[in-house]
């Protein structure tokens, strides 16, 4: 992944510019097939933020955004022509009866886990949350 530094207002502005790309995903994972079972999180640093790079906003956790503020934005900006980039992760949810939460634990010392489903409280988006 670029470094984060890197990751500026003029760089937003040069991807637009030479590629055309108002969105640029930096790093991300796959769409989930099953929001019951993993939830994702996004952080979304733009040209319209008060911050000079990327490096401010993306993983902390006051820019973290459910499946539904990151796809109501992500599709307010490509409107607007506004560019941005765009980092995410997906995290196992609580609650599963398949996955072996100790084994994981162990395995993953530094793991998180998101809510279970039927306690998320973020709205959902096209059958995602």
């Amino acid at each position: 992944m670029k470094q984060l530094e890197k990751v500026t207002k003029e760089y937003l502005k040069e991807q637009l510019s030479t590629l055309g790309w108002i969105g640029t995903r930096m790093s991300s994972t796959n769409i989930i097939e099953n929001p019951k079972l993993k939830k994702r999180y996004f952080w979304i640093y733009h040209y319209e933020m008060p911050y000079e790079s990327a490096k401010e906003v993306f993983w902390k956790e006051e820019h973290k955004l459910s499946f539904k503020k990151a796809m109501d934005l992500m599709n307010k900006l490509k409107e607007k022509k506004i560019p941005y980039a765009m980092v995410s992760i997906t995290l196992y949810r609580l609650g599963i009866k398949v996955y072996d939460y100790e084994k994981l634990k162990q395995k993953y010392p530094d793991i998180e886990f998101a809510v279970a489903f039927d306690k998320d409280t973020d709205e959902e988006y096209k059958g995602c949350r």
